[in-house]
């Protein structure tokens, strides 16, 4: 294999995600391939030129308020308010 061809599992590892998410990455033209001997092979200079995605350090911590926790015992209550059919309500607020 030449040394500027990677493989899709290799693209994964590279770019820090998963190989399905190479896949979807190729499918939609974002990262380029060749196909090579049954192989799809993707040119190490696209992974190189890709940033790794950040991982979910943006991702708020829930607090004491967050909505979810209103849904604790929801669809349990023998049929006193709130109720499973609420649930969407109470998370949209």
């Amino acid at each position: 294999m030449p040394q500027n061809l990677i493989t899709v599992e290799a693209a994964g590892r590279a770019l820090g995600v998963s190989r399905s998410t190479v896949w979807r990455l190729i499918q939609r033209g974002e990262l380029p391939s060749i196909r090579r001997g049954g192989r799809r092979l993707v040119p190490a200079d696209a992974t190189r030129s890709r940033t790794r995605r950040p991982r979910s350090a943006d991702v708020p911590a829930l607090t004491d308020d967050h909505p979810i926790f209103r849904l604790v015992g929801v669809g349990r209550g023998g049929g006193n308010v709130p109720g499973a059919r609420d649930k969407h309500g109470i998370l949209d607020q």
